[in-house]
């Protein structure tokens, strides 16, 4: 009997012990191309919502660790190798590695004073005027790295593939460039609506632009989950903590400091309408 009560404390300080070694797991921050998305400066702030979702579901602070990224490739790249258990991920991202790394998406993400998803591509106004003429041009956007999702989704195809996309992280830096003329400007810029409004009214830049495309409406952001998924995530039980952070104080304290208004059902309409227009179904 003492053999096998030894035993068995062996084993459960082993279960023990190799818990303790795998330590919190990755939970990623994408915002594709967003220059302040990065470890340095917004891993603290997105430790807020880590620290929260881990209490909540798991009864620890420290059972997520958070990785904020803007580079979709490298943000695949660390997916692959570091198996995050979930994260908070851009639409095109979703779409390009859904299959690859097993993303299954629970909720999007609701920005704070941001009612629709949606881009426009401004041009100067003695410039191109149809998206046709844009095939072979060059495009300065911050979804330079989800070409797939830019050319397929955003723009529907309209453009022709030979579009080229120029990485920025600053759009009111490249609309500004656009409209001086500068030698450096690309010959349209994607950014989204809320940036543009800065501009639109502005004589001395928005004066010498125009809207080119309005995007329809896009889906935001989303929630997933990561393959291979650990027991212990209870899906509906993290969608519930989610969704009910917008009703409590601490909850809307930790939006309030990623700039999220709440959290919420996807719209699988739009999901799946983008799905068919990024596989050019």
């Amino acid at each position: 009997m003492m053999k096998t009560l030894m035993l068995s404390l062996i084993a459960a300080l082993g279960v023990g012990m190799a818990a303790r070694a795998e330590g919190p797991r990755p939970f990623l921050f994408l915002k594709t191309g967003e220059k302040f998305a990065t470890q340095e400066i917004a891993a603290p702030t997105v430790s807020g919502l880590t620290a929260y979702i881990g209490e909540k579901i798991a009864g620890t602070t420290n059972a997520f660790e958070p990785r904020v990224m803007n580079d979709p490739v490298k943000a695949a790249e660390f997916s692959g190798k570091s198996k995050p258990a979930l994260g908070i991920v851009t639409a095109g991202f979703y779409l390009t590695y859904a299959k690859t790394l097993g993303m299954e998406p629970v909720l999007e993400v609701k920005r704070v004073g941001v009612k629709e998803e949606r881009y426009v591509l401004v041009a100067r106004k003695d410039g191109v005027d149809d998206l046709t003429k844009l095939e072979g041009k060059m495009i300065a956007t911050p979804l330079a790295g989800e070409q797939r999702y830019v050319v397929g989704v955003i723009l529907q195809g309209k453009t022709g593939e030979e579009v080229r996309l120029q990485q920025t992280m600053d759009a009111e830096g490249s609309v500004f460039d656009l409209a001086e003329g500068s030698k450096k400007a690309a010959d349209a810029v994607l950014l989204e609506t809320g940036a543009w409004d800065l501009f639109k009214d502005d004589p001395d830049s928005g004066g010498k632009l125009k809207v080119v495309y309005r995007s329809e409406e896009l889906p935001h952001d989303l929630v997933v989950v990561f393959a291979p998924k650990s027991d212990a995530m209870n899906i509906d039980k993290l969608k519930q903590v989610l969704k009910d952070m917008s009703g409590n104080a601490d909850g809307q304290k930790v939006l309030q400091s990623i700039r999220v208004e709440s959290f919420t059902d996807i719209d699988h309409d739009r999901l799946a309408k983008a799905e068919k227009l990024f596989y050019g179904k």
